[in-house]
C-alpha cells in the first residue's frame, strides 16, 4: 500500500509500505479517505517536532475513513462505518484520561503524523478506543477537519475561555483554518465577533462568514480599532494563535478580568509582557493544545447541524455555493481519491502535490507518485506556507 512519507526536513515522498496485519484484540483497521492539512503538519515538515522522531515518518495528523475490519472484542463498530481518529496515542488509564481530558494524558506515546506514523496511508490499525463515529449527513471530507481543526476551537472557546452568549470576542487571523472556525462557532452562540486579517480580500471573506467587524492589521492597529469598537471597555475573550508582538497587543484589548486563550505562535514563540498589567487587570491566560475526544464529538455534532469547515480552492464554484463567497483554502485537504482505472478500485491514492496547495479532490488522483523537493527559492517561501494561510 502507499503512504505519504517525510524523509527529512522538507522532503516528502509517496512510497510503498507493507499493509497492516489483521487488527488485534480491541483494534479496528481503517481505510483512510481524507486527511486534513494543519499547522502541526507545517511544523513537522519544517523539522519543528519538539521531540525526537524516527525518519521516514508517515505524515498526516488528522483524518477520516471507514472501518475496513474489526478485531476480536470490538462490538461498537462494523465494517463500512464512517469514522474519524484521535491522533494522540493516549494511555486511557491515567487520571486525566479517565476524566475525559485526553489531551492531558500523562503517558501519551506521541502524536500521529508528528512523532509517530500518521494517517496519510491507505490503511492502519488503531485501538477502537481512539476511534469516533461520524454522524449521518457529515461527509468524510468535512469530518476529516474535526479531530484537530474544529475540536481545537471547540476546546479553546468553550472549555478554556468559557465563552458565553452575548460576549464580545476578538478572533486573531480570521482568514486561517481555525480562525474561520472560531468566527462560525462564536457567532453560532450569539457573540459579537471582531477579527483581524492581512488584506481586504480576506476581510470580505471573513465578513461573509459572519464576523461583525473586520480589521486589516496591515492598515490599522487592531488594538486601537478594537478599543473604539468596544467604547474603550475591551473584549471579553481573545482567541489568539499568532504569538509574537501581536500577543502583547492582544492583552491591550482585553477588558478587566478578560480571558485570552492561545494555541499557536506562527509569528514567534517568545514574548515579554508587563506582569503588573497582568495582575492589576486580572487577566486570565489559557494555554491550549489539542482537544479531547469529547470535543471531537461536539465538533462532529456541529457539522451535522450544518456548521461546515472552509475547504476548497480559490475561485471554486463549490466554495461559492457552500459559503456564499469564493473562499481561498484555509483548511486545505489532502484527499485520497480512487486510483486510475488500471489499479484496484478499492485502493486510494494520496497526492503529494497537495502539500504545495495545488490540488484537491479528484485532481489528486492525477498527481504523480514522486518525491516532493524542497522549495528552490528562499526557505521562507516553502510550499506549505500558502496551503495554510
Amino acid at each position: 500500500m502507499r503512504a505519504l512519507m517525510l524523509l527529512g526536513d522538507r522532503k516528502l515522498e509517496l512510497a510503498d509500505i507493507p499493509p497492516p496485519p489483521p487488527p488485534a484484540e480491541g483494534e479496528v483497521q481503517i481505510a483512510v479517505k481524507a486527511v486534513a492539512l494543519n499547522h502541526i503538519d507545517v511544523w513537522g515538515f519544517r523539522g519543528m517536532a519538539f521531540a525526537k522522531r524516527k525518519m521516514p515518518l508517515v505524515v498526516g495528523a488528522e483524518a477520516s475513513g471507514e472501518i475496513a475490519e474489526v478485531g476480536p472484542g470490538v462490538t461498537n463498530f462494523k465494517k463500512g462505518d464512517p469514522v474519524v481518529m484521535y491522533g494522540a496515542l493516549t494511555c486511557g488509564t491515567c487520571p486525566a484520561c479517565r476524566e475525559g481530558r485526553d489531551n492531558l494524558c500523562e503517558n501519551v506515546a506521541g502524536i500521529m503524523g508528528f512523532h509517530v506514523d500518521g494517517f496519510a496511508r491507505d490503511r492502519l490499525n488503531l485501538s477502537a478506543r481512539l476511534v469516533i463515529p461520524v454522524p449521518k449527513g457529515v461527509s468524510l471530507r468535512d469530518a476529516s477537519c474535526a479531530p484537530i481543526g474544529f475540536s481545537t476551537v471547540q476546546h479553546m472557546l468553550f472549555d478554556n475561555a468559557k465563552l458565553k452568549p452575548g460576549e464580545t470576542v476578538l478572533v486573531q487571523a480570521g482568514g486561517s483554518g481555525i480562525g474561520t472556525v472560531a468566527i462560525k462557532m462564536a457567532k453560532a452562540v450569539g457573540c459579537t465577533v471582531i477579527t483581524t486579517v492581512g488584506d481586504d480580500e480576506k476581510a470580505a471573506k471573513a465578513k461573509a462568514l459572519g464576523a461583525d467587524h473586520v480589521i486589516n492589521y496591515r492598515k490599522d492597529r487592531f488594538s486601537t480599532i478594537t478599543r473604539k469598537l468596544t467604547n474603550k471597555k475591551g473584549v471579553d475573550v481573545v482567541f489568539e494563535h499568532v504569538g509574537g508582538e501581536g500577543f502583547n497587543e492582544s492583552l491591550l484589548v482585553l477588558k478587566r478580568g478578560g480571558r485570552l486563550v492561545t494555541c499557536g505562535s506562527t509569528a514567534g514563540p517568545s514574548i515579554t509582557f508587563n506582569l503588573m498589567q497582568l495582575f492589576q487587570q486580572q487577566y486570565k491566560i489559557f494555554g491550549s493544545f489539542g482537544a479531547s475526544m469529547k470535543n471531537i464529538r461536539e465538533s462532529l455534532d456541529k457539522m451535522a447541524a450544518g456548521m461546515l469547515p472552509v475547504i476548497g480552492c480559490t475561485g471554486s464554484q463549490a466554495m461559492k455555493d457552500r459559503h456564499g463567497v469564493n473562499y481561498r483554502p484555509t483548511l486545505q485537504i489532502l484527499s485520497w481519491a480512487p486510483r486510475p482505472a488500471e489499479l484496484p478500485d478499492q485502493s486510494p491514492v494520496a497526492a503529494a502535490d497537495i502539500w504545495r496547495g495545488n490540488t484537491t479532490g479528484a485532481a489528486a488522483a492525477r498527481a504523480p507518485a514522486q518525491h516532493v523537493p524542497p522549495p528552490a527559492a528562499k526557505p521562507a517561501a516553502d510550499p506549505l506556507s500558502e496551503a495554510v494561510f
